[in-house]
């Protein structure tokens, strides 16, 4: 690593890692066939069975997802980081079959489980996705893979759903669901080519009370690190106010002012803005990357304010790529500073917990703005964001080491 560490940080030097190649062919694969299976899920199981149902499944799968996210970082932790990304994949092979056989018919009980397989895989696979990435590039090359992977994941995700529209139009909801499972049996070619060694050497202690410690312990390093603690509880405040309600809000005003079409050009927007901040991130190099992380935040501020003013359809996906082309510069320096800043060997724990922080009240959010917006008015719900976005980027700022994204001193 000391020799690899000294070369120049660019995207060719990136590709010369045969490890980071397979890496990121294998989750550009992944994202592809979950977008399409994120397509066809509905439209194998709404007409079948409905709305109600339909919803029960969503459901299912984001609660065991969000459950199990901290026992999937110890899991990271614990093991070859290749290999639980692997046995994730093959979880979420096993819960898509699952769609196969009882979307349609059978008990719901038992499709609403193939749900739950399909979020464990998840919960296990991010962490260790994210906590891989220091052991196939050197620390040099962190944020230059990060801001690719992140862009070519919004490509992916936006290939996939197009990708998922043209399967159902020609060969059905479920040759679109065979595709998906193709694309996982890449993922885990390429991920089983990668043999990741673990980080932890010795006997690995059995039993929900070690697990409980080990989780524990993620939580005291950070806590030991107050900019990244501070920075989660922002993500949480954030997600709740402003980005959970977006997603639930924009289909439904966009829709009543243009027609359904609209949704797709601020969704194409949004993906658009992502992936050109996370390709500016990736050239971004200076001492206070934190400050440049919360400044990129606050155009996602005018993201509500469209809701409540009449803006023509143009300006709002304009705003929509400026909002998210913030939040793709936001995230490849935070994600690089957490893997800088903390131990390789709790990085599972680390981003287990930062996605808890983003996920845990993601469901309540979207669930309640609705009602909440018709409730207390349009108006009022607005304002209320756009002050909890301004306040909650800025305020970190009291906490030392968020403009570094680093700490102070040396955590020992």
């Amino acid at each position: 690593m000391t020799t690899a560490d000294a070369v120049p940080p660019s995207y060719r030097a990136l590709f010369a890692y045969p490890r980071y190649l397979a890496f990121w062919l294998g989750q550009v694969t992944s994202v592809v066939g979950s977008s399409v299976s994120l397509i066809a899920l509905p439209a194998l199981v709404l007409p079948a069975r409905g709305a109600t149902a339909f919803g029960l499944v969503i459901a299912a799968q984001a609660l065991a997802g969000v459950l199990l996210l901290l026992f999937g970082g110890v899991i990271a932790d614990r093991y070859s980081r290749s290999v639980v990304m692997a046995i994730a994949d093959a979880v979420c092979v096993v819960g898509v079959a699952g769609f196969l056989a009882f979307a349609e018919s059978g008990p719901l009980a038992l499709l609403m489980g193939a749900a739950c397989l399909v979020g464990v895989g998840g919960a296990i696979y991010q962490p260790a996705h994210r906590a891989a990435m220091p052991q196939v590039v050197p620390q040099a090359l962190l944020q230059k893979a990060n801001a690719l992977e992140s862009a070519t994941k919004r490509l992916g995700a936006a290939g996939g759903a197009l990708l998922g529209g043209v399967l159902i139009a020609t060969v059905g909801a479920r040759g679109a669901f065979v595709v998906d499972l193709a694309t996982y049996a890449v993922s885990l070619v390429t991920l089983l080519w990668l043999r990741l060694p673990a980080l932890r050497t010795g006997d690995v202690p059995p039993g929900v009370r070690a697990v409980l410690t080990e989780a524990r312990d993620g939580v005291r390093e950070v806590r030991r690190r107050p900019w990244a603690l501070v920075i989660m509880i922002q993500g949480t405040l954030q997600v709740f106010f402003l980005f959970a309600p977006n997603y639930a809000l924009v289909p439904i005003v966009s829709q009543q002012r243009w027609g359904p079409e609209a949704y797709g050009w601020l969704s194409a927007s949004a993906s658009i803005g992502m992936m050109l901040g996370s390709a500016v991130a990736g050239r971004i190099r200076t001492r206070r990357p934190g400050l440049w992380a919360m400044n990129a935040l606050v155009p996602c501020a005018i993201l509500p304010l469209c809701l409540a003013l009449p803006v023509s359809l143009p300006l709002w996906c304009l705003v929509e790529m400026l909002a998210w082309g913030g939040i793709g510069v936001f995230f490849v320096l935070w994600f690089t500073a957490l893997q800088t800043e903390f131990p390789a060997e709790v990085h599972g724990r680390v981003f287990s917990l930062e996605s808890i922080g983003n996920f845990a009240l993601q469901p309540i959010a979207i669930a309640v703005a609705p009602l909440l917006a018709s409730t207390i008015g349009m108006g009022v719900f607005v304002a209320i964001a756009v002050f909890v976005m301004v306040a909650s980027t800025y305020g970190v700022f009291l906490v030392r080491g968020v403009t570094e994204l680093r700490s102070p001193r040396p955590v020992v």
